[in-house]
């Protein structure tokens, strides 16, 4: 999330239109495509959104093809839809930590360490589905936008609740500084997940605290 990759080739320039998805009408219907998005997810993060078609989905779901074009559209539709899908499930999970950590925090330290461990946290639990989505930005670099905003709002929020923190004030700049520090936190996990295997597995429990600590002296908030 927050930083995108290199292009490679150039960028289409069709427009991407937003997802027209038929929202269903009935418990059991909207069932039916909570359970679409989630085998669209497991594949694409098994085999990546290329080797991912509507044909392969409505298999592993023992749905009709007809089913699945008539509710999304078409496949750049439903790869839309099982990324805003993460996109709105991330939201939920970071407003969690927000208000159970990060507001509950006794200094700057506190809130700025929970944060970082929800981005470490997040990019490994997602790492399929966030590295096939950055290898379709190369392609159509306007599909990361999403994330891009998502990332955006979170250093914001992130901003808005360090203002109560006097000790933070001390240095002038230190919102600008955040958002470097945040920038370069972001860009590593993305590249950790483009390159991967690499030197540093997410899984690690320890790369977290790592992370939060890099972070951290950087702000000159820790020694």
């Amino acid at each position: 999330m927050g930083c995108t990759p290199k292009a490679q080739k150039a960028p289409k320039t069709t427009a991407i239109k937003a997802a027209a998805v038929r929202e269903p009408a009935q418990a059991r219907s909207r069932a039916s495509m909570e359970s679409l998005l989630d085998i669209g997810r497991r594949l694409i993060e098994e085999r990546g959104i290329d080797d991912c078609s509507m044909t392969d989905v409505a298999a592993a779901a023992g749905s009709s093809i007809g089913s699945l074009y008539f509710r999304f559209g078409n496949r750049e539709r439903f790869v839309s839809e099982v990324m805003q899908r993460q996109i709105d499930a991330a939201k939920t999970d970071f407003e969690r930590v927000r208000s159970n950590q990060i507001a509950a925090a006794n200094s700057p330290t506190e809130a700025i360490l929970a944060a970082v461990k929800w981005f470490v946290g997040s990019f490994a639990q997602n790492r399929g589905l966030l590295r096939a989505q950055l290898r379709r930005t190369l392609e159509s670099p306007d599909v990361w936008r999403p994330f891009q905003d998502f990332a955006r709002h979170i250093v914001d929020t992130l901003i808005e609740d360090l203002e109560a923190y006097p000790e933070i004030q001390r240095d002038p700049e230190w919102r600008f500084h955040l958002r470097v520090a945040m920038q370069m936190l972001l860009g590593t996990l993305n590249n950790i997940l483009i390159n991967e295997p690499g030197p540093l597995d997410l899984a690690d429990p320890r790369a977290a605290e790592e992370f939060g600590l890099a972070v951290l002296r950087y702000l000159r908030l820790q020694e």
